[in-house]
């Protein structure tokens, strides 16, 4: 790639009119060992160009402070000198500085995803119900308007419910918390209704607002060409990925074992619940005891902390160059019990502290040098009922694709491969980092099902059998859930 001159150029006064947003014009003002003053007319009026660029060279490890002046259009870079060239670093912005001006992003009201539509907005109307039913009885309020407001601020529930109805045919979770909120109404117990629905909301946009600033970051990384990419230093890479992997990360998490487990059980419990909820009700003539079984949650927090879980360690593993395809084959990384080199070169790559790293017993660490070898390994691992990680050190290796095995490449041939995971570093120092990571994104998932469930267990049970304040069990359950959540975004301390 041709390296930006060191050389300062004049410099042309930003125009009134923007530039097409794919082109940036910048000249290098002043260099020094370790500091460089970038000119960027653009950085005048784009601010959100600004953000995007300070957010990615923020994001390198090798750049120890990025500082941009709008007003004198200067972007200033402070690097470590002893690590890096000046030429890798202009090389570096060459690619990173476009990259910031390209197509900019939609507004956050255009990613809202389908099940926000209709609210308005996503924390304002269950907030100010909260306020409104916590200030009716010192203001002295209608119950039928506390209770109006309430219900207002449920539409969005019995919109999912009629859905899930009409689309689906089903009854999901949400007609559960219906008809509990909607017997708190009845009771009078509009704080208990609007402190459910304000956690809901409040648990509901935290999620949201992770996964798309985690997103956004993953597609910061992933988003520059093949031949763009630059090894800034043996402690920060970044992963490119092929256009067509780029998407689907979150839809992958349906498909783990995890998640296909306990989805049939969480909506089979269901209807059970319904009728036990009935069954109590008659037994102990208590409609509040009975409603206090509603709110039962197996497993239907984890389809919501999961995808957090997920990509935050998919965004974690890509700092650090590694490249892991989806959250299925994250959950495969995290159970492989065997590993198979695909070449007697890697031999001279495994030192005596690598299996050890890598958590896998040196019996099962494994050698096939060639198609039939591979092929008979294959079958005899399967047999074994096996988890097989397969080492190739191009993307041409074939491997036929099993549900118990993940291919991991070493990026040495075709970026374009169809890896499962690939190590930009080319050598096997990252791998037992990416199986850390993995093990405790698995570890994290249950974890946080544990912090949503148990809390839900005991309010249910204390509610059914001796009674419980409806405020309380609001608070109990939505707080363990957002607690949940946080718990997903935990990271790991590893290094690589």
């Amino acid at each position: 790639m041709t390296t930006t001159t060191l050389t300062p150029a004049p410099v042309q006064a930003a125009e009134n009119s923007p530039a097409p947003p794919e082109w940036v014009d910048w000249q290098v003002a002043h260099q020094i060992p370790g500091r460089l003053r970038i000119r960027i007319p653009r950085l005048n009026w784009d601010d959100e160009f600004a953000r995007r660029l300070q957010r990615s060279l923020l994001r390198t490890t090798a750049i120890s402070e990025s500082r941009i002046n709008a007003a004198a259009c200067s972007l200033i870079v402070s690097y470590q000198a002893e690590m890096l060239s000046a030429t890798a670093i202009l090389d570096y912005l060459q690619a990173a500085i476009p990259a910031a001006g390209r197509e900019r992003e939609p507004n956050p009201s255009e990613k809202v995803g389908a099940r926000n539509q209709g609210t308005w907005p996503t924390l304002g109307m269950p907030a100010l119900t909260l306020a409104v039913a916590i200030a009716a009885a010192p203001l002295e309020l209608p119950f039928s308007i506390v209770g109006g407001i309430v219900l207002a601020a449920s539409i969005p529930l019995w919109q999912r419910v009629g859905q899930a109805l009409t689309q689906q045919g089903q009854v999901t979770i949400d007609c559960l918390d219906a008809l509990w909120l909607s017997y708190q109404l009845l009771q009078g117990n509009n704080i208990a209704g609007a402190l459910a629905l304000n956690l809901a909301a409040v648990g509901e946009s935290l999620r949201q607002s992770k996964l798309q600033q985690l997103e956004d970051e993953l597609y910061l990384l992933f988003e520059q060409e093949d031949a763009e990419i630059h090894w800034l230093s043996d402690r920060q890479r970044f992963a490119p990925v092929p256009e067509a992997a780029r998407e689907g990360w979150l839809d992958s998490v349906e498909k783990t074992e995890l998640l296909q487990n306990l989805k049939p059980v969480a909506q089979g419990a269901i209807l059970p619940t319904l009728f036990l909820s009935g069954t109590w009700a008659i037994l102990t003539g208590d409609l509040g005891r009975a409603s206090a079984l509603l709110p039962l949650d197996i497993g239907v927090s984890l389809r919501g902390v999961t995808p957090l879980a997920v990509v935050s360690t998919l965004t974690a593993a890509a700092r650090q160059g590694v490249y892991i395809r989806n959250a299925r084959v994250l959950e495969k990384l995290a159970q492989v019990d065997t590993l198979v080199f695909t070449r007697e070169s890697f031999q001279d790559l495994i030192t005596p502290e690598l299996p050890v790293s890598w958590g896998i017993p040196y019996q099962c660490i494994h050698f096939a040098t060639d198609a039939a070898a591979v092929e008979g390994l294959q079958e005899q691992l399967h047999r074994q009922g096996k988890r097989v990680a397969w080492i190739t050190d191009s993307g041409t290796d074939c491997l036929a694709a099993q549900e118990d095995q993940v291919v991991i490449s070493l990026g040495r041939g075709d970026f374009e491969a169809a890896a499962d995971v690939i190590l930009h570093s080319q050598d096997l120092q990252p791998l037992g980092y990416t199986f850390a990571l993995a093990r405790h994104t698995l570890a994290t998932a249950y974890g946080s099902l544990a912090i949503a469930t148990l809390p839900n267990l005991l309010v249910v049970a204390v509610g059914a059998f001796s009674g419980l304040n409806p405020v309380a069990a609001a608070a109990i359950n939505g707080s363990s859930a957002i607690l949940a959540e946080l718990n997903s975004l935990r990271s790991p301390k590893l290094t690589p």
